[in-house]
């Protein structure tokens, strides 16, 4: 399973740097050996640790649009990728990668927030809207793949893996008490609680939307 990860300037405030998302992916080493990366626009930062799978010759994510900025990581595989390159070449946007998760930002880009209907597999996606300024954080209908989110002073940062998380606040993390004891009651954590105050864990078939007026 591969790692995701990343920070996002909201409200227009001082831009964000490298330096967070690139300590997240030292937390997330151990789940991608075969790569990591890191893009960024003036707003954003993302970040991959990938474990390859499919597209062997060119799985590096994140993944860019040229034209709009459109900027989209995923941990996981669209299993009907095939398809959705015959789709999406159909509408004048041919995809050359051959890694099944090259189809997201020309899917995004042709149905905005709805593309997740037309995906089939397991997945946790990020996309960022440049133009839009907003965030969209995705996981998959059965929940296979994690990811959790927080915003703190119009900053939105997000992971696949709370220990990337716990980089926030790298030397005292913030326990959330009610959600313990709702685990302590369960044995689980339950969408949206985590262990971490303030970390929220996207549920199944969820499509969370953060921008500057929140989420």
């Amino acid at each position: 399973m591969c790692g995701i990860c990343g920070e996002i300037r909201l409200d227009g405030g001082v831009p964000v740097t490298a330096d967070t998302v690139s300590g997240m992916l030292d937390r997330l080493v151990h789940c991608g050996p075969d790569g990591h990366w890191i893009k960024q626009d003036a707003t954003a930062v993302f970040g991959m640790a990938r474990l390859t799978i499919r597209g062997l010759t060119s799985g590096e994510q994140p993944l860019v649009d040229a034209e709009t900025g459109v900027m989209v990581v995923c941990n996981g595989e669209i299993d009907n990728h095939q398809t959705l390159r015959v789709w999406l070449a159909e509408r004048g946007r041919p995809v050359t990668q051959d890694t099944d998760v090259a189809v997201l930002p020309g899917l995004y880009l042709e149905l905005g927030a709805a593309f997740v209907e037309k995906l089939v597999g397991a997945f946790a996606i990020a996309v960022w809207d440049l133009r839009e300024r907003k965030l969209l954080l995705i996981r998959d209908r059965a929940g296979e793949r994690p990811l959790f989110y927080a915003m703190e002073n119009g900053v939105a940062t997000f992971a696949s893996q709370l220990a990337a998380m716990a980089v926030r606040h790298p030397t005292a993390p913030e326990i959330d008490e009610p959600a313990l004891r709702r685990y302590l009651q369960l044995g689980y954590f339950t969408a949206p609680d985590s262990p971490l105050a303030g970390v929220i864990k996207v549920g199944p078939a969820e499509c969370v939307t953060l921008d500057s007026q929140g989420m």
